[in-house]
């Protein structure tokens, strides 16, 4: 579950002004798309920091509320690791733009280019631009306002891609490349496609495939050398534990459950601070001390389990699984997890018993889902009935 998280951490926050004015979010969002002037709040103001710039809560919670959708279908122990994937994307942006700074990259947009974009959230989100201007004005915001940072959020972007641009402009492909590729593709294949047909397609792969390795490496070392600071409490902590610092993760996890922070969550991840430091007798002791507090959760019995597969006690791992999906009830997504859970240590008859259950409830939410769009109909055309007949009257 975990594993599955740290693989998939890799997202990159694009601001969606239409989804701020559609949720009425605006609050903060234009001074996160101009960027805090350094020096003018102290450190306790920020949730992060970088280098000398700072993200306050306020410009946090403005991008977060874009996936919000996003996160109500994850787990408990879900949630920290999906806020952090935000908070990073957003110290990603401003490493970018600081090197966009550096090397001194300008960018113009005209009002043409800029309508051209408003006009396109418009048709989107299927708002008229009056609907648009009256939703602005009750937030106190005005439509000049709302373009400056469409404005500026265009000019961002397009700093953004030049500096991404920039790290691989000399990237190349080779003719062997593309051949090893080809032969390796379609070696099995009785009819092979035409080489010289092929060749592009498998040149664009490449050379995307390419590009992208060597902006991701050099983005990682750009992150690496700037001054990054975390200062919420349990992201900076989830950081440490997803980032490998385990014992940096233990004090900070065990200091939250000592200022009455505890949760499902916090113990689970100070079991897997345990385990990365091969602490073994202390993770056990920290699930069953959970179990003691938490004894009715799905996801905390789900985690318990994996920690019993991960040491080959796969007997254990079953008997907690077993008491995840009794505790799961209806929840599709807990059960599609016990799936995997049971399929990983080689369990398939409960691995097969958990995809019955989630076919069955997935029939269940299909029927009442019928169920109540029939009911919808049968009020309309009711209420369609009495009209007729009180105009017959």
């Amino acid at each position: 579950m975990f594993d599955n998280l740290r693989n998939n951490s890799k997202i990159v926050v694009y601001i969606v002004v239409a989804a701020f004015v559609v949720t009425g979010g605006l609050m903060g969002f234009g001074s996160y798309m101009s960027r805090n002037d350094p020096g003018q709040s102290n450190n306790s103001q920020y949730i992060a920091q970088v280098n000398n710039k700072g993200i306050t809560p306020q410009q946090y919670l403005s991008v977060l509320r874009n996936y919000a959708s996003q996160a109500n279908s994850l787990s408990q122990a879900e949630v920290i690791p999906f806020r952090l994937n935000v908070l990073n994307s957003m110290i990603e942006r401003e490493i970018l733009l600081t090197e966009a700074e550096n090397m001194n990259i300008k960018v113009e947009i005209t009002d043409q280019e800029v309508e051209g974009r408003i006009d396109q959230l418009l048709e989107e989100n299927d708002l008229t631009k009056e609907e648009l201007i009256d939703n602005l004005e009750s937030q106190d915001y005005s439509y000049e306002q709302f373009k400056n940072d469409i404005r500026g959020n265009m000019i961002n972007s397009a700093k953004i891609e030049q500096v991404k641009k920039s790290t691989y402009s000399n990237i190349e492909v080779s003719e062997k490349e593309i051949q090893d590729v080809y032969d390796s593709r379609y070696q099995d294949q009785e009819e092979k496609p035409d080489y010289q047909e092929a060749k592009s397609k498998i040149r664009d792969y490449l050379l995307t495939q390419e590009q992208n390795n060597v902006y991701q490496n050099w983005l990682e070392n750009k992150k690496a050398e700037a001054n990054v600071t975390i200062n919420d409490p349990m992201l900076y902590a989830y950081n440490a534990l997803d980032s490998g610092n385990y014992q940096v993760a233990l004090d900070s996890f065990k200091n939250l459950i000592e200022n009455d922070s505890e949760s499902v969550s916090i113990y689970i991840y100070l079991a897997r601070a345990y385990q990365g430091l091969d602490k073994t007798e202390e993770a056990l002791s920290t699930y069953q001390k959970a179990i003691e507090n938490y004894p009715d959760d799905w996801e905390l019995r789900l985690n318990y389990g994996d920690y019993f597969a991960e040491n080959d006690k796969n007997e254990k791992a079953i008997e907690q699984y077993d008491k995840a999906s009794e505790f799961a009830g209806n929840n599709i997504y807990a059960h599609y997890n016990l799936f995997m859970s049971y399929n990983n240590i080689g369990a398939s008859q409960k691995a097969e018993q958990e995809m019955q259950t989630i076919t069955d409830l997935q029939q269940e939410q299909n029927q009442q889902s019928s169920e109540q769009s029939n009911t919808t109909t049968t009020k309309k055309a009711t209420s369609i009935e009495e009209e007729l007949e009180q105009n017959q009257q």
